[in-house]
Order: C-alpha cells, then sequence, then structure tokens
C-alpha cells in the first residue's frame, strides 16, 4: 500500500518548479524529516509555499460524485473506496493544510476528481515518488 502526501502549492512556486518538480520534492522532504528543534522553520517554509484546503468544498464534491458508488463510504472527513472487482483499496484523509492518500491502485479513483486542482503535487516519501496531477490523472 503506498501513502501519497497530496499539497495544494501556490501559484508562485508552481511556476518556478513546474519543470523541475524534483527541488519541490527534495524541500518537502527536507521538512518532512526535520528535527523538532527545526520546526518552527520548517512550519514557515511550507506556509510559504501552499494554499490551504478548503475542506468543506472538497468533502462535498467527493461525496456528491461518489454517494451512489457502493464502493464509497465517507466517515467526516475521511473518504473510502473499496472496489474488491478491481482490487482497489483507497483510504483519503482531508485536512485544511494537505491530503493523505493510502492505496493499493496505480490510479486511484479519487483523483478524478482531485484534477480538477491544477495546482496539486503529490508527494510519496517512502517510495521516492513525486508527480504534479495534472500529468497522470
Amino acid at each position: 500500500m503506498r501513502k501519497f502526501y497530496i499539497f495544494n502549492i501556490n501559484d508562485e512556486f508552481k511556476n518556478l518548479t513546474n519543470s523541475s518538480p524534483y527541488n519541490l520534492f527534495k524541500t518537502f522532504e527536507d521538512i518532512y524529516y526535520l528535527d523538532l528543534e527545526d520546526q518552527n522553520y520548517g512550519i514557515n517554509m511550507y506556509d510559504q509555499m501552499v494554499k490551504p484546503f478548503n475542506k468543506i468544498d472538497l468533502n462535498n464534491r467527493l461525496f456528491t460524485t461518489y454517494h451512489k458508488n457502493d464502493h464509497y463510504t465517507k466517515f467526516m472527513n475521511t473518504h473510502i473506496y473499496n472496489d474488491y472487482y478491481t482490487d482497489e483499496e483507497t483510504k483519503l484523509n482531508i485536512g485544511n493544510a494537505f491530503l493523505v492518500l493510502e492505496t493499493t491502485s496505480a490510479k486511484p479513483t479519487f483523483f478524478k476528481v482531485l484534477k480538477d486542482n491544477k495546482n496539486l503535487f503529490i508527494c510519496d516519501f517512502q517510495n521516492q515518488d513525486y508527480f504534479w496531477l495534472e500529468s497522470v490523472a
């Protein structure tokens, strides 16, 4: 199962890093592995790079899209999609600062709704993988 962190990059950083996403990934990775003493520095750097998510809007869009699907369930800010026919098990937690998506699928179904936002950058720190969502969806 892979664990993706999804960030909503502000327009300035998107323009700067669109052609070289490795630099953006390394910056997020450095923040991810910061020591507790450097936490304030990491939060400040993070706040300059990202825009917060609108949790209410995103929750409503996902629910409206999938609520009639038998494979979908929702509890508060957590959306789950279990399709036993395609072997997809996906769990999406929505936060203000970032999203966490855990999945067994190469292209999780929630990407279809998330692709509307052109500024989403996705990182899998454990597997050293990163990409702009618009480039795969």
